[in-house]
């Protein structure tokens, strides 16, 4: 991503109603996001439609969950 265009694109995914956090990072990448989707198909039709046209993106990389072990705040029971 450009530099330039970090902050654009950062706040414009915090816009998006699937996306329930967002934050500028350092390293190879610029900026992380956990976007909720419904299924596979959800999270390809959100990459290609609302982040991809977003000036500024330039590559994406994805790492779906497929197991949550703990969030913010007491542990799960596994």
């Amino acid at each position: 991503m450009r530099p330039s265009a970090l902050q654009d694109v950062a706040s414009a995914m915090a816009a998006h109603p699937k996306v329930s956090f967002v934050a500028l990072t350092t390293g190879p990448t610029n900026l992380v996001a956990v976007v909720n989707c419904r299924d596979t198909e959800d999270l390809a039709r959100y990459l290609t439609e609302r982040v991809a046209p977003l000036d500024g993106i330039a590559t994406m990389e994805t790492a779906p969950v497929i197991r949550t072990v703990k969030r913010a705040g007491p542990p799960l029971r596994l």
